[in-house]
């Protein structure tokens, strides 16, 4: 036994189901956030804003003028210098706020089973190593195309793929993974039993 609960690092592919994947551990009380979820506070706070705008232009703000992501990511994915600057700006502050989280997490009274921190880049960021066991989400390719495109998220999918560390290099580097291509069910069955297997290890 442990006085801490265990950190958990949680990844997978464009449309695994990530998010899901976080409600479900949140159900079971585990302490969750996203790398996602980080970004999108960021991008409200006015010395990020201002500084993107100065960067790509007021084009990226929308009509309340906030930084919309989609159309960041537009410029931002056929242009690597453009990426290379945003992910150069953006990670030194994911990263400080991450910390603070997880160290606010883990001094929990009463502690939460499992603390579950989510990155799309876990593995290509180096973060691996700031956790004692990485997960990795996998969903069949049919089904995550599916999800895409029910949310409007297939535009430049191969681009943005091919940014990223494929399902074969993810699942050689992690510890455990969890297939996501069935029901939410399904998927709240697969990480009670991981919660059971870990919480309090």
């Amino acid at each position: 036994m442990t006085d801490q609960p265990l950190l958990i690092g949680v990844t997978g592919a464009i449309g695994a189901g990530k998010s899901s994947v976080l409600q479900a551990f949140a159900l079971r009380g585990c302490a969750c956030l996203s790398a996602d979820a980080v970004v999108h506070t960021l991008y409200h706070q006015s010395r990020v804003r201002d500084a993107v705008v100065a960067r790509f232009g007021a084009e990226v703000l929308d009509a309340a003028g906030e930084v919309d992501r989609v159309t960041l990511g537009r410029l931002v994915f056929v242009d690597d210098d453009a990426l290379r600057w945003l992910e150069q700006f953006l990670h030194p502050l994911v990263e400080d706020q991450m910390r603070v989280w997880l160290a606010e997490a883990q001094l929990r009274d009463p502690p939460p089973p499992l603390v579950v921190y989510e990155s799309p880049l876990l593995f290509e960021a180096g973060l691996q190593d700031r956790f004692d066991r990485t997960l990795v989400i996998t969903a069949k390719d049919e089904v995550r195309r599916t999800r895409l495109a029910t949310r409007g998220s297939l535009e430049r999918l191969a681009e943005r793929e091919a940014r990223l560390w494929s399902d074969d290099q993810r699942i050689a580097a992690c510890d455990d993974v969890i297939d996501n291509s069935g029901t939410p069910a399904d998927l709240q069955r697969a990480v009670d039993a991981y919660v059971d297997r870990y919480a309090g290890t």
